[in-house]
């Protein structure tokens, strides 16, 4: 049996529309790394997105990621407390449209409530600006975070499209 899923289609058209946030958590980095590891992005891509219906990857082979990852236009960002890896998010800049679309981004569930998911959107939103883009955009669902959506809008972005989709239970 399907189930209804709301998608909210978000963007942002200026930088300046961008309300960032600070995180206190102490020896959090983020750095432009894992790209070059794919078992390490389908580790991060299977156990962050497990509770929330990340699906379309799962089926990827090594070789697939690898051939995924080799796309010089995807950035692969992972957040570090320490040694331990907290979360990540990649994005594809679209010379076509002159956009960047965020097509990834989540942590582990140790990080949630701390504020790391909205420091780590500002760290995407920031950097995704600097490629000079007409808009920086992302799609979410009623099956992510129940704070996905809250978070996108808190910096800055605005809904731009809906749609009710079905997917398979």
């Amino acid at each position: 049996m399907d189930k209804k899923v709301q998608r909210y289609f978000l963007e942002m058209k200026n930088k300046e529309n961008l309300i960032p946030s600070v995180c206190g958590i102490y020896n959090l980095t983020i750095q432009e790394r894992g790209k070059e590891d794919p078992q390490f992005c389908k580790f991060l891509y299977h156990k962050i997105g497990e509770d929330f219906h990340w699906k379309d990857r799962l089926a990827w082979s090594i070789s697939d990621w690898d051939n995924y990852l080799k796309n010089e236009k995807l950035k692969f960002y992972t957040a570090y407390v320490g040694d331990d890896v907290a979360g990540y998010y990649e994005y594809l800049h679209h010379d076509d449209t002159q956009e960047v679309e965020i097509t990834y981004f989540g942590i582990f569930k140790n990080y949630f409530g701390k504020k790391l998911g909205a420091y780590l959107l500002t760290h995407a939103l920031e950097t995704g600006w600097k490629h000079s883009p007409k808009r920086v955009w992302v799609h979410t669902c009623t099956l992510d975070h129940p704070n996905a959506l809250r978070n996108y809008i808190a910096r800055g972005m605005s809904i731009y499209k809906k749609e009710l989709v079905l997917v398979p239970a």
